[in-house]
This record gives structure tokens, C-alpha cells and sequence, in this order.
């Protein structure tokens, strides 16, 4: 019995490596800034994807500790992230910076004050030549609620939609 109990945990303990990281995601949020107005776009993904996608990139190994680090990163969020108005023109988005711990980074760009992002077009493809299990949610939080689109390899862009019968 002791050795069954000890085998089972040898396997347990030897397969987690495995399964440690078998989902890729990545997280935005879209909110106003009370005080400001701007609308403020945080996005947050796991470092060493990050990494590992800016090393295919680049042709080296990526760190953020690098001198250039911050312009190829800001160069990668501008070319996978785009926000389009309703009438197709594109946004440019203005980098504030970013921020990282051992695990996750945080990326941080924004917009002036808009009326409502009502109709407009997200495009996120971050991370998505690395890993076509990747999804990307865009959680958008304004005075229309709470609502989130669900962005894959299948599913680049969506709209972001307000309820019609909401304060314009």
C-alpha cells in the first residue's frame, strides 16, 4: 500500500511541469479615469510568454532588462493591439508605460476623453504567433456596464456594443 501511495505521488509531482501552464491568456481593461477622463487601457499577460514571443521577434533572447526593451515591447502592443471608431478610422493609442513582476506584466496606453467607445472595433493579436490556444478578453467598464469581448486566433476583432436605451 505504502508503495502504490508513494508511486502515485512520484507521478503526481514528476507531471506537474506539465501541466503548469497548458492556458495562454491575456487580460485588457478599458475604463475612464475619474479624475482625468482619459480612457485608460491595462493590459496584463504572463512574462515569460511575453518573453518568449519577443525573443521569436526579435531573433534573441528577450528580457526586459534590456536596453531597447521598452521600445520593442511598445512596438509589439502597437502593432497587436489596435481600437478603430465606428467609421473605421484607426485610434492611435498614447504608451504610458509598463510594469512587471517575476510572473505578469502590465502594460499601460491611453486615450483622451471620448463620449463612448459605443461601435468602436478592438483588434488584440497579442501573443497569438506564439500560441494559437491564446485568448485574449477585453473587459470594458464605462457608464453602459460591465462587458467583455472574447478575442481568438479565429476571433481577432470585435465591437464594442452599449445598450441603446443607455445615456448617451
Amino acid at each position: 500500500m505504502k508503495v502504490k501511495i508513494l508511486i502515485v505521488l512520484l507521478l503526481t509531482v514528476l507531471t506537474l511541469p506539465a501541466l503548469a501552464h497548458r492556458y495562454f491568456f491575456g487580460l485588457t481593461e478599458i475604463s475612464s479615469n475619474r479624475n482625468t477622463g482619459a480612457v485608460e487601457f491595462v493590459h496584463q499577460y504572463t512574462l515569460h510568454d511575453v518573453q518568449h514571443e519577443l525573443s521569436n521577434l526579435t531573433g534573441e533572447r528577450f528580457s526586459l532588462d534590456q536596453e531597447n526593451a521598452e521600445a520593442v515591447l511598445k512596438q509589439w502592443v502597437t502593432d497587436n493591439f489596435t481600437i478603430k471608431k465606428p467609421n473605421g478610422e484607426r485610434v492611435k493609442l498614447t504608451w504610458v508605460g509598463f510594469e512587471a513582476d517575476y510572473q505578469k506584466i502590465w502594460v499601460y496606453q491611453e486615450l483622451p476623453k471620448q463620449k463612448n467607445l459605443c461601435g468602436w472595433e478592438v483588434s488584440n493579436t497579442l501573443l497569438f504567433d506564439s500560441f494559437s490556444a491564446q485568448v485574449n478578453t477585453v473587459n470594458v467598464v464605462d457608464r453602459y456596464g460591465n462587458r467583455s469581448l472574447i478575442l481568438t486566433d479565429e476571433n481577432r476583432t470585435d465591437i464594442i456594443n452599449c445598450q441603446k436605451d443607455s445615456k448617451e
